[in-house]
Order: structure tokens, then C-alpha cells, then sequence
């Protein structure tokens, strides 16, 4: 069992690295060949789990050659825009100028009914407001409407906005985050009075405390177990 339990973690190890390597990818981001080499790296791992007389090195060795691959695949598809056409394909429009293009639907094998939840995920229900619907070789469905249906944005109105940055955290869970602290200038002195001013328990009271780029401040204090 003790056996087990190390290839386990060791296997766990080199996947996880393995992973971190090949970049950041949601599952349904993925190209079709991250997607292959991720079931063979899964399926090559769980051999030597599943059976302790085949060496660990048989998993190792296939899924380091694997990583290789996928790096040299990734590479080539950088440089080589034909390459990247024959590994990952082409995107697919398949609604164009409100037109729905039914041999593109046909080549991706994508159904009326697919089509339209596609659409609705993206708040869409009218098909003669979009002047593209793109089908891309991740597998994620992009929108693009008819300017005169687009959202109006705040450049749209000619209105000032002032952008209040990104809020970042300086208390997760009662627990104090001293680099975003050193971000915002400020220290365990200031977070204190600030606190006390405001009749605020304690940060180890507060679940979470986010300051924008502007100073704004939020603060949510940790629920009161009944």
C-alpha cells in the first residue's frame, strides 16, 4: 500500500508539472492536441498506480516525451501559420451578416437547436442582429452583433468615467496579505486605526478587505457561527 501511495504522489507531482508547463488552459479552451496529449498523460499515469510491477520510469519517460511534443507542437504553431492550420484547424463562421451559413454548420456538425443555446449563452435570440457568430478551434463560441445592437459603452455617451483600477485584497479570511499591503502603502498601523475609526472588529474578525487603485475600501466581515 505504502508502495501505492508514493507512485501516487510522485505521479501527482510530475502531472502537476507537467500541466504548469503546458500553460493555462480551461479544459474547454483547449486545442486538440493539448486535449489528446492531456488523456494520454492521465491514461500513462494511472498504469503504474494501478499496477505495481510496471515500472514507474515506463509512465515518466512517456509523458516527459509527451511535454516535449506538445512544446515543439506549440512552438511550431507560433511560427508557422500553415502548421497551426493542420494541427489546431480554422475557425468556423457560422452566422454571417445575420445569414445563418449551413455548410459550416455542417462541417462542425452543430444543430439548429445547439446554434440557438450557443446564442442564448451569450444573450443573444434574435440571429439578424449578429454579423458574426464564430465557431473557434478551442471549441468556444464568439459573438459579434450589428454596431447598432451592440451594448452602448460609457465612450458611446461621451460621459467621464473615472476607472477605480483593480481591487486587490489585504485581508483573505482574518488573514493579513502584507505584499498587497506594501502594494497600497499601507500598515498594520494604518489598518488598525482605520478598523477602530469605523467601529470594526479585528482583521482576524474580517473575511475579506479589497482597496482599489482609487482608495475605495470593501470589507466583508466574517459570518457569526449560530
Amino acid at each position: 500500500m505504502i508502495i501505492v501511495l508514493c507512485r501516487a504522489a510522485i505521479l501527482f507531482v510530475v502531472i502537476m508539472i507537467s500541466m504548469r508547463i503546458l500553460g493555462k488552459r480551461q479544459l474547454g479552451e483547449m486545442e486538440p492536441a493539448e486535449f489528446v496529449i492531456a488523456l494520454v498523460i492521465s491514461d500513462l499515469a494511472s498504469v503504474p498506480i494501478e499496477n505495481i510491477g510496471v515500472p514507474l520510469l515506463y509512465a515518466l519517460f512517456p509523458i516527459t516525451l509527451l511535454v516535449s511534443l506538445e512544446l515543439l507542437i506549440t512552438y511550431g504553431t507560433l511560427k508557422s501559420l500553415n502548421f497551426r492550420i493542420l494541427v489546431c484547424g480554422k475557425p468556423s463562421i457560422v452566422i454571417e451578416n445575420g445569414k445563418i451559413n449551413q455548410s459550416e454548420m455542417s462541417k462542425s456538425r452543430i444543430s439548429v437547436n445547439e446554434l440557438f443555446e450557443q446564442l442564448r449563452g451569450k444573450n443573444v435570440s434574435d440571429i439578424s442582429q449578429v454579423k458574426y457568430a464564430i465557431l473557434e478551434t478551442s471549441g468556444e463560441f464568439n459573438v459579434i452583433l450589428f454596431s447598432e445592437h451592440s451594448p452602448v459603452t460609457v465612450s458611446d455617451l461621451k460621459i467621464e468615467y473615472e476607472d477605480k483600477g483593480l481591487p486587490i485584497a489585504v485581508i483573505d479570511d482574518g488573514k493579513l496579505i502584507k505584499k498587497n499591503m506594501r502594494i497600497r502603502n499601507i500598515d498594520r498601523q494604518w489598518l488598525d486605526s482605520y478598523l477602530k475609526k469605523r467601529k470594526l472588529p479585528q482583521p482576524k474578525e474580517i473575511f475579506l478587505m479589497t482597496i482599489d487603485d482609487q482608495g475605495n475600501i470593501y470589507i466583508s466581515e466574517k459570518e457569526r457561527k449560530r
